[in-house]
């Protein structure tokens, strides 16, 4: 049985590999096929690099935010943790969720690296949660205002893109929904986890049952949350304008491209009111780090803003910068964040 299960967990990971580096291959394919590589090369040469800088420290600070964030909270809860540990959860939680479908193998991993550092497991996993319920919040009412100030400009001059963006707020909101019901009304969640489940069931799903009772059982976890955030209404305060922070960052960094290429005439507000709304359009698709979609939408919704002959390449820089340059850094420092564990591990054994 044990073999079996290992077997799947190999087969799982060796898929999300393959499937990952699939989903990249083409990616780059079809960015290559339509833009002329020279091109690319020559206009990277000429973008001022002081702003390049601007936007990797940014996503550096992005990352930092949500480690903070965790760290507050297991401070806040008596466990012993450092803002050192706390960035490494952070990066770990970057990485799975970036080569994993919909963000599956963030949390999941978090926690595993937690429990490794001896933390417990139930404030592991309420510091997540309202790390989770932070960031849920904050995407949906900065994609709400970007969609406000630029309604003319998403609704006539995007195509049908707009469906998509309407079909990720439509899902953020469903989320946030379900985790408040959750958090704050353990009776209205018992109710919709049984009714989710008997349609599940009706439906002839596999594995209904369990996950009834493995909903049930997070309720609990949502409960303790619920008690956590009455009695700590600053800290949660904080929390909530720090995650602000942090996707401001995050959603400002086709603004320093911009101005990388010395390129005038639009505000870092609605670089990050257009980026707030693209990323809730494709981060709820089944896409590793929403790859393909959000290249294929940043071409569509910032052709409003960038000249055509630099679109290509602004495209590139972006999201190699938030995305393709910070899964190798985050790889590169968890491999080396092992490696230091296993080391340290051995000196005491030594002793």
């Amino acid at each position: 049985m044990k073999t079996n299960e290992k077997k799947k967990k190999i087969f799982k990971k060796i898929f999300n590999i393959v499937f990952f580096i699939g989903i990249a291959g083409l990616t780059f394919w079809l960015i290559f096929k339509n833009n002329d590589i020279n091109k690319i090369i020559f206009n990277l040469s000429k973008a001022k690099k002081n702003y390049l800088l601007l936007a990797i420290f940014a996503m550096f600070v992005y990352i930092f935010c949500e480690g903070l964030n965790i760290y507050r909270i297991l401070k806040n809860l008596k466990d012993d943790v450092s803002l050192f540990q706390t960035f490494k959860y952070s990066l770990v939680g970057f990485f799975f969720s970036s080569i994993t479908p919909s963000s599956t193998g963030g949390q999941p991993m978090q926690l595993y690296f937690m429990n490794k550092d001896k933390l417990s497991i139930s404030h592991s996993a309420l510091s997540l949660l309202i790390q989770l319920l932070s960031f849920q919040f904050m995407t949906l009412v900065l994609a709400l205002i970007g969609f406000a100030f630029n309604y003319d400009l998403l609704l006539n001059k995007i195509g049908n893109i707009k469906y998509l963006m309407f079909l990720g707020i439509t899902i953020n909101v469903i989320i946030q929904t379900f985790l408040i019901i959750m958090i704050f009304s353990k009776k209205l969640g018992l109710k919709l986890i049984n009714g989710i489940c008997n349609l599940l069931d009706k439906m002839h799903i596999k594995n209904a049952s369990n996950i009834k009772k493995k909903s049930i059982a997070q309720l609990d976890e949502y409960h303790e949350c619920a008690i956590y955030l009455k009695n700590n209404k600053i800290m949660i305060i904080k929390i909530f304008l720090t995650t602000l922070l942090q996707l401001s960052l995050y959603h400002s960094i086709p603004y320093f491209v911009f101005k990388a290429f010395n390129l005038q005439g639009y505000s870092i507000f609605t670089f990050i009111s257009l980026q707030a709304v693209l990323y809730i359009s494709v981060a709820s698709l089944p896409l590793p780090g929403a790859m393909g979609a959000s290249e294929g939408s940043f071409m569509i919704i910032f052709k409003l803003l960038f000249p055509a002959t630099l679109l290509g390449s602004a495209m590139l820089i972006s999201r190699g910068i938030s995305f393709y340059l910070f899964i190798i850094i985050s790889a590169v420092l968890i491999f080396g964040f092992i490696v230091y564990d296993k080391i340290k591990l051995a000196k005491v054994s030594k002793r």
